[in-house]
């Protein structure tokens, strides 16, 4: 499916289209590069799932030296570090997954999460609100910006 329709199908009010176009969406993200390494991402998340990071982090790594442009494989990085408390490394990847994919809206969320755990409130509210603009039913946004505006009050 084509990402500019999928991303305009975000923006409906029927929460089954919008369910639906994430999940192409992530499907599409992760096949960027081939079922080989959709595979090997995949692998890579269940080991970070697992909590073994390290090799999470080296199937990430190998995955990004192969695809430099892999936006997926530096998003998860990004989630591996961020799960192990390295924000200032997961906001690097952060936003090169988003030089890469500007409309990767889980970065612009991992981003905030990150920003928001470094205590920098207005540049969290700003990846947040950027990410509610690419999809605006996702509460959770909403819900981080209103807890960065209370500790900058």
């Amino acid at each position: 499916m084509d990402e500019k329709f999928l991303l305009q199908n975000l923006l409906s009010e029927n929460a089954e289209l919008r369910h639906t176009a994430t999940h192409a969406l992530w499907n599409l993200w992760f096949n960027e590069y081939g079922e080989n390494a959709a595979s090997r991402i995949r692998a890579g998340t269940k080991l970070m799932e697992n909590h073994q990071f390290e090799k999470a982090n080296e199937v990430f790594k190998n995955l990004i030296a192969q695809h430099p442009s892999f936006a997926e494989a530096h998003n998860k990085l990004a989630t591996s570090l961020f799960m192990q408390g390295e924000y200032s490394q997961s906001v690097i990847e952060c936003e090169i997954t988003l030089k890469l994919n500007p409309y990767h809206f889980g970065a612009w969320n991992g981003l905030g999460l990150c920003l928001f755990h470094l205590a920098r409130y207005q540049e969290a509210i700003k990846s947040f609100q950027t990410a509610l603009t690419i999809q605006p039913y996702a509460d959770i946004n909403k819900s981080y910006i209103a807890k960065c505006r209370g500790q900058l009050n």
